[in-house]
């Protein structure tokens, strides 16, 4: 994301001519507002850019927060896109977030599936 946000505030691109050509391919998304980046989509409102510590408290707010629920990584992934939070390994964080939390694992529901698969007997 830096390279992205030096790019935009002041058209500097790195020396390796194939990542330069990935930053000015990605920064096309992206956009900076007072400050703040921000990236757009086709169908998406502006989405506010976080580093991966304001996104570990948004997925924490979100998961176990006051209202939190303790949902699966891809809805909490999608409520942080709905309340308008964006970074780039958003649904990793959020998958591992929720492999990491305790209630979760601990009242989680049981698969009702057996261990090994089936194999059938013949009588003779």
């Amino acid at each position: 994301m830096d390279r992205i946000i030096r790019f935009l505030q002041n058209q500097t691109l790195p020396a390796d001519s194939t990542e330069a050509q990935r930053v000015r391919y990605r920064s096309a998304r992206y956009l900076i507002i007072n400050g703040v980046l921000y990236k757009h989509g086709f169908s998406l409102p502006y989405l506010r850019c976080l580093t991966p510590e304001e996104g570990n408290y948004v997925l924490w707010e979100i998961h176990e927060g006051i209202c939190g629920k303790h949902s699966g990584s891809r809805s909490l992934a999608q409520k942080a896109i709905r309340q308008g939070y964006f970074w780039p390994s958003l649904h990793t964080n959020a998958q591992a977030f929720t492999q990491k939390c305790d209630k979760c694992q601990r009242f989680a529901n049981i698969p009702q599936l057996p261990a090994e698969p089936l194999t059938a007997m013949v009588s003779s």
